[in-house]
């Protein structure tokens, strides 16, 4: 196939077998394709939040140390090749397409009715296998203990930070969140968790496993400083096993994901990010009032329909002046007439509010007003409204021909 044919037929997949957790299927891939995860190190890395960015700045790290890395992570922005990265460098289109092919023809054959996220997860360690790399960091898509990434046998375990969200699977506290994430932990595999990650929990499971746990405790003002500590302790024990100097790892603390308080413009102020939960929201907001005390905030937003909308709306209409609403065209997207009401339930002025059925439109209008009102603009939610935000910013980069997330 095609790229184009192949991501498309990807995209459908899970219209037919639903989302799951579970790793029958994808061990069963696994197995078919000889354990292409075991052919190079790797890294785990899960959490609520920051686990992109962690996974970013191992991976540079690695990188700058002459290490031939992959990186694998989710969602995407504008191109599903985002997700599958070798020394910075995305799949192509030819790689994805061959073997894409081959796994569809694979589970068809072996009637194995594998999800979308199995199939992306064997495309990423097929690629990595063909590409010779040496280390690959690969970020969990949700949860841990049956995410289709946990066939893998890490060299170290990673868990960022835990908070409430996709609790109608993952579980309705803090706690049980965090014991399903720390599935990823195996037998004699170090851990590192970060500050807010429920220590007591996690180091039963350390124990359980005989792997040592490593804390981060220090907080930090931001979720960018706590993803560098937690990528700085990361590496320090990843150094014990690879040659790791302080420079490099100097150097991957430096790696910086798009949309994740991207500042795009300075005047007036304009920020990107991808904080789509109350936790994420709750630090967005306090990283942009302390960056800009002085400036109002107009927000553009845009949530999904499976988060917990009611507690992410009480952080914007706590923290911003005036609202833009859109909604994300891949059917996964919370509709303006469920988002404004929330809105005004909270007592926020209507005239305070635009639901625009055109994302580029709502990002000009946007930027027009924060102008007029010296205010700064924070464009935030969703993954899936993003692509059409940076194409009306006029960001050129790769973006697939249609609007494509799994669904």
């Amino acid at each position: 196939m095609q790229y184009d044919e192949a991501i498309h037929h990807l995209f459908q997949v899970n219209l037919f077998h639903g989302m799951k957790l579970g790793l029958q299927n994808v061990q069963l891939l696994q197995q078919h394709l000889n354990y292409p995860d075991r052919k190079f190190a790797s890294i785990h890395v899960a959490g609520t939040n920051g686990k992109g960015s962690v996974c970013t700045k191992i991976a540079l790290a690695f990188q700058q140390a002459g290490y031939r890395t992959g990186l694998y992570t989710s969602p995407h922005l504008t191109c599903f090749r985002e997700r599958i990265r070798v020394n910075g460098t995305m799949i192509s289109e030819d790689a994805v397409g061959k073997l894409l092919t081959n796994l569809f023809e694979l589970a068809e054959r072996e009637q194995i009715p594998a999800t979308f996220f199995e199939l992306t997860t064997l495309l990423a360690f097929l690629h990595f296998e063909a590409e010779n790399v040496d280390v690959a960091v690969i970020e969990t898509g949700l949860g841990g203990k049956l995410d289709a990434t946990n066939i893998i046998i890490p060299c170290l375990s990673v868990i960022t930070s835990i908070s409430m969200d996709h609790t109608e699977i993952l579980g309705n506290t803090v706690d049980e969140i965090a014991k399903e994430k720390g599935g990823i932990i195996k037998p004699g595999v170090p851990v590192v968790i970060g500050p807010r990650v429920p220590r007591q929990v996690i180091q039963e499971i350390a124990k359980t496993n005989a792997s040592a746990c490593m804390i981060c405790s220090e907080t930090a003002a931001t979720f960018e400083m706590e993803n560098r500590l937690i990528a700085q302790e990361s590496l320090k024990m990843l150094a014990q096993s690879f040659e790791l100097t302080p420079k490099v790892i100097e150097e991957g603390l430096n790696g910086r994901q798009p949309c994740r308080f991207e500042v795009v413009n300075e005047s007036p102020p304009m920020i990107l990010d991808v904080a789509h939960n109350p936790d994420g929201l709750a630090h967005l907001f306090d990283a942009v009032k302390s960056e800009f005390p002085k400036f109002p905030i107009r927000v553009l937003f845009g949530l999904s329909k499976n988060k917990d909308l009611e507690g992410c709306i009480k952080l914007l209409a706590k923290s911003g002046s005036c609202f833009h609403v859109v909604e994300a065209l891949n059917g996964r997207g919370a509709s303006k007439e469920e988002l404004v009401p929330l809105l005004t339930k909270l007592h926020v002025p209507i005239e305070a509010i635009t639901a625009h059925s055109n994302i580029a439109e709502a990002v000009a209008l946007a930027m027009e007003a924060s102008l007029k009102q010296s205010e700064v603009l924070v464009i935030c939610g969703s993954f899936f409204i993003m692509g059409d935000v940076r194409q009306a910013l006029g960001f050129t980069e790769p973006r697939d021909f249609s609007c494509m997330n799994e669904r």
